[in-house]
């Protein structure tokens, strides 16, 4: 059984990862999350420390940490702090609340990344009143993301929200800090050192450079390889500069789609298999779902701009939905079901995600609806479907990926 009990100098808690794992290996935090947090505990001993800002909390190590650390600081009778979460995901949230329930800890203000970098609140159980971006920060907490261009987004975006007292601490496994790293938040936000490596961590802390005024980075724009078709994909949102080879297997190997069929592209990504399959069939009802907030308006702006010119009665229907895989989807209520799986989540390999995915289908699937998925052959998912789905079909392959078909 995979190890629960966190201690760091905020406490000692019970954490667990979101999706269940069974990797015992795999914990709900890592050592940086207790260099970041040893580090907020010698700060909060000399400054008071009232409202704290987290940025990709994988798991809610450190917003259960920074949560019980300002109720500790009230209980002294230092006025109340609030703690604020900024992620691109969705599955990271769910992460970080049922963490934070587990410790009987209360759910903190959530904001998303916006294409622009700035923060925008989400619909949270405490949500703040109010729009725009936040002001006010002492400390902002920075988890460094493994997709380098998303956290030149976030920086562009903190770059507005911090000022000149605003205390800024970075964190990451020491193989996820490069000198590239450290030259985003120079190039964003100012003079910047790293610390020594500690358990294979480090930080990286940084001073404001009022000076400093960075641009948020460009979307990029590629061809989908059909027709004249281009997709639209923000940064940190999977296959950045091309088609992945996966990707355009499926797409050259799509299946027939009935009129008025109602598709899902799970797990979308900037939207690529389902601009297909509407270019395919523009009849056809199709939903978008990722868990990435970035990755649903990546596919939003994929799908506006290939049909904005669509003739008045003739643009396809769609639906883009932030979610964890299939969940809150009825029962048989889809024809046909496109996907290409995550097989890691942050940097741990797996494939908890594509068997929920998997599942998920066999309940949403209408009898006789399909399920299709392309991945790297070495996943062997013509096996796993098998035993998801009751049955599997190889459609076909290359000397790198499969494309598996499964019928609900």
């Amino acid at each position: 059984m995979a190890e629960t009990r966190f201690v760091v100098p905020q406490g000692e808690f019970d954490l667990i990862r979101y999706p269940p794992t069974r990797d015992e290996n795999l914990r709900a935090w890592d050592a940086a999350d207790e260099l970041i947090l040893l580090q907020l505990a010698e700060v909060m001993e000399n400054e008071q420390i009232a409202r704290v800002f987290v940025v990709n909390d994988a798991f809610g190590a450190l917003a259960v940490g920074v949560s019980a650390a300002l109720g500790a600081a009230a209980e002294g009778g230092a006025p109340g702090g609030e703690l604020h979460v900024v992620s691109d995901s969705h599955v990271a949230s769910l992460a970080m609340r049922q963490n934070l329930e587990r410790n009987d800890l209360p759910y903190p203000t959530e904001w998303s990344v916006g294409s622009d970098g700035a923060w925008e609140p989400l619909e949270a159980p405490s949500t703040a009143e109010g729009d725009g971006q936040p002001a006010g920060i002492d400390i902002v907490l920075i988890k460094i993301p493994k997709a380098l261009a998303l956290l030149e987004l976030e920086l562009a975006g903190l770059r507005g929200a911090v000022g000149s007292s605003s205390i800024i601490i970075g964190g990451a496994m020491t193989r996820d800090v490069h000198s590239s790293t450290v030259t985003l938040f120079e190039e964003g936000l100012g003079p910047t050192r790293t610390t020594r490596a500690r358990k294979k961590a480090r930080l990286i802390l940084t001073e404001l450079d009022p000076g400093v005024a960075p641009q948020a980075p460009n979307p990029s724009l590629y061809q989908l390889e059909i027709e004249d078709a281009h997709l639209v994909n923000l940064p940190g949102v999977f296959s950045a500069r091309r088609l992945d080879n996966g990707t355009r297997l499926l797409v050259e190997h799509l299946p027939d789609i009935a009129d008025e069929a109602r598709v899902i592209d799970l797990g979308c990504g900037n939207g690529a298999l389902g601009i297909a399959a509407l270019l395919n069939n523009p009849t056809a009802d199709l939903t978008f779902i990722d868990e990435s907030r970035l990755a649903i308006t990546s596919a939003r702006l994929s799908f506006e701009r290939e049909f904005a010119d669509a003739a008045p009665g003739s643009r396809p229907s769609a639906t883009f939905r932030v979610a964890d895989c299939l969940d809150g989807l009825p029962g048989e209520s889809a024809d046909l079901i496109l996907c290409n799986p995550p097989f890691h989540q942050g940097r741990a390999h797996g494939d908890d995600v594509a068997w929920k995915m998997f599942k998920g289908a066999r309940r949403v699937l209408r009898p006789g609806g399909q399920l299709w998925v392309v991945g790297n052959r070495h996943l062997d998912y013509t096996q796993k479907l098998k035993r998801a789905m009751g049955n599997s079909q190889l459609m076909a392959n290359d000397p790198g990926y499969q494309v598996v078909r499964a019928i609900g």
